[in-house]
């Protein structure tokens, strides 16, 4: 996700390219805590733990769903390349 960002912030990719390129990601739910108030309420509900075999098994899914995601990137790069506006095209 972050390398994604940078390139359009460095002016690789048009804020359509980036979009689909994040959505391919699969990103799933994102939370962001705006201000030390909001960080100071949270509270954690529920610790799981789980088994060494368990690990390697999740971890072995999150490896095939990058690889798959880092897929669809390119083709989502290459889709929509030409479509959209360059970061310095929206800011001036």
């Amino acid at each position: 996700m972050f390398q994604i960002i940078n390139s359009f912030i460095e002016g690789e990719l048009t804020d359509e390219q980036c979009k689909h390129c994040l959505a391919a990601t699969n990103l799933g739910m994102q939370y962001i805590f705006v201000s030390e108030k909001a960080v100071s309420q949270a509270k954690l509900i529920e610790r799981c733990y789980i088994s060494q075999n368990e690990r390697k098994y999740y971890k072995n899914i999150r490896l095939e769903e990058s690889k798959l995601g880092a897929n669809k990137v390119k083709l989502a790069r290459k889709q929509y390349r030409g479509k959209g506006r360059y970061i310095d095209e929206i800011l001036v």
